[in-house]
């Protein structure tokens, strides 16, 4: 029997998708396309600055930092936009669009996550379409599993019966193929699951806050869980050695995991 949920990633069209989005689900749209960039000099210089904060972690122990800031990120956005719905004078169309911002960090925060928690296994991020495939995989859960498995194959059983193995060795062609109908499903259940958090994040008296929190950490640990299950197991000893010192002041998304 046909997964629907893959059958209406199938036939869905990315133009209506966005068009009946709305204002912030095309913002969302837009930056879930923007996530799924991510540079590989992003990722990896990432990966070095935290191993050079913990020159004698273990590949688990590394995992875990990366898990730690993904997590600071993530619910540090979802307060944030609780707080700026709830604030005086700051009307629905107002509090809407700080959501629709908060989300478009946590994209990017989770595409970095994802990508660098790939890179920490060995795998290769150097293709654009392999990145894409394995954030988008990730981001979406179970639904990406059973399409990648419906598109390449089951993936079965063994060593690298893991979704990051079947990607790693998919053709490029293969792969843009999947990652058009990976994006797709992603727009559409993304859209929805915003829309969904929105509700809960535009409480008045605060209660925003609280549940922004909230709703958002358990997002993240959905990703966390997600990226758990589609890597495969993280490895005893680290494929290259320790590389020299990042220097201290950081450029980019990960200086912000930063505790104060």
């Amino acid at each position: 029997m046909t997964n629907p949920v893959i059958t209406d990633a199938l036939s869905s069209d990315a133009a209506t998708l966005k068009e009946n989005a709305g204002i912030s689900g095309r913002m969302l749209i837009d930056g879930l396309d923007h996530a799924v960039r991510i540079q590989t000099s992003a990722v990896e210089g990432y990966v070095r600055w935290v191993r050079g904060n913990n020159p004698d972690a273990t590949p688990a122990q590394i995992q875990l930092e990366l898990d730690k800031h993904f997590k600071r990120l993530a619910t540090g956005s979802g307060g944030a936009a609780g707080l700026a719905s709830a604030l005086p004078g700051v009307g629905f169309v107002t509090g809407a669009a700080a959501v629709g911002a908060e989300s478009l960090v946590f994209l990017d925060a989770a595409a970095l996550y994802t990508a660098a928690s790939a890179h920490l296994r060995g795998v290769d991020i150097r293709d654009p379409e392999r990145r894409r495939a394995l954030i988008l995989v990730v981001i979406l859960g179970a639904p990406g599993t059973a399409l990648v498995d419906t598109l390449l194959g089951d993936i079965g059983t063994g060593k690298d019966a893991n979704v990051a193995a079947r990607i790693n060795r998919a053709t490029i062609p293969g792969l843009s193929t999947i990652n058009a109908q990976l994006m797709k499903m992603a727009r559409a259940r993304l859209t929805k699951r915003i829309r969904n958090m929105w509700i809960g994040k535009l409480l008045p008296l605060g209660v925003g806050l609280v549940v922004g929190t909230v709703a958002n950490r358990k997002l993240a640990d959905q990703v966390i869980k997600n990226t758990r299950e589609s890597m495969g197991p993280i490895p005893g000893d680290f494929l290259q050695p320790l590389p020299q010192k990042e220097p201290k002041k950081q450029r980019g998304l990960w200086k912000l995991t930063k505790k104060k």
